[in-house]
């Protein structure tokens, strides 16, 4: 959705374009974000009004059956809406989240998915997932100029806008080397599509079909192969803050359930356990 589209959209809410464009900034949002944030603005008020007490919106909010991770994205941004039109911050509790951890996608598993796939640009998108933690996004929206081959190294645009250097294996950076001089030498993007970038619906349907063809039971996402790549950077012994800098967690806190993941012998535990 285009700002044009979105002040259009919101001239229902008395809300103002100065103030979305100050939060916006503030946020560093794209327009995908824009348009989540509008969307429960308006699912919302169109249903209790654009006045409501908090008590009202939690309410209402419990009517909606939603997942944690929705409930709570609801609250975040329904809080914003309080906050700048009705005076008040929402002090209701956030939904417990379940304490699920990442799925791991397995190297084994990970060459059986991708042997179904026979385009090269999608191979190296998925392996800059698996191999070097890339989200989806940051794959599609990374930039041919962000590689230092020699150096085995990508600058990656991520969260916030914010930078990181991620690693890449000699194996990966060659490919990518091949990959990259049969591209477009106009389009600065790697993942071309015409005059700009391949879209993540592309990757996600990718994905989808791939994990068909496979004949994998696993139930994994583009995200999971991002899990996978931190939980085999946590099985070699590598630092936990040197993984929140590869990763780009603004906390350690969100970086330390790969710790949970290590691979643990058990059977060996439990034979000293007998000594």
């Amino acid at each position: 959705m285009r700002l044009k589209e979105i002040k259009t959209s919101f001239e229902s809410h008395t809300l103002s374009e100065i103030k979305m464009q100050q939060f916006l900034k503030s946020k560093g949002m794209k327009e995908k974000s824009i348009k989540t944030y509008i969307s429960i603005i308006n699912r919302v008020t169109n249903t209790i009004g654009k006045k409501f007490t908090q008590k009202e919106l939690e309410n209402h909010l419990a009517t909606l059956d939603l997942k944690p991770s929705s409930y709570n994205l609801y609250r975040a941004i329904m809080n914003f809406y309080t906050e700048k039109e009705l005076g008040y911050k929402i002090t209701f509790s956030k939904a417990k989240k379940n304490k699920f951890l990442p799925i791991e996608v397995t190297k084994e598993e990970f060459n059986q998915f991708l042997g179904t796939i026979p385009n090269m640009k999608h191979k190296i998108g998925f392996r800059l997932m698996y191999e070097s933690g890339l989200r989806v996004d940051e794959v599609v929206n990374v930039k041919k100029h962000n590689f230092k081959l020699e150096k085995l190294t990508v600058r990656v645009r991520g969260k916030g806008s914010k930078d990181r250097y991620t690693i890449l294996n000699k194996a990966l950076a060659n490919d990518i080397k091949i990959f990259m001089d049969k591209t477009d030498k106009e389009n600065p993007y790697l993942f071309q599509n015409k005059k700009t970038h391949i879209t993540v619906k592309t990757f996600q349907e990718r994905l989808n079909k791939a994990k068909v063809d496979s004949k994998l039971s696993k139930n994994f996402t583009s995200h999971s192969l991002r899990h996978s790549f931190a939980i085999n950077i946590v099985n070699k012994g590598i630092d936990i803050e040197i993984l929140r800098q590869l990763l780009g967690h603004s906390s350690i806190r969100t970086t330390q359930i790969y710790l949970q993941c290590r691979t643990i012998n058990l059977t060996k535990i439990a034979e000293l356990n007998e000594e």
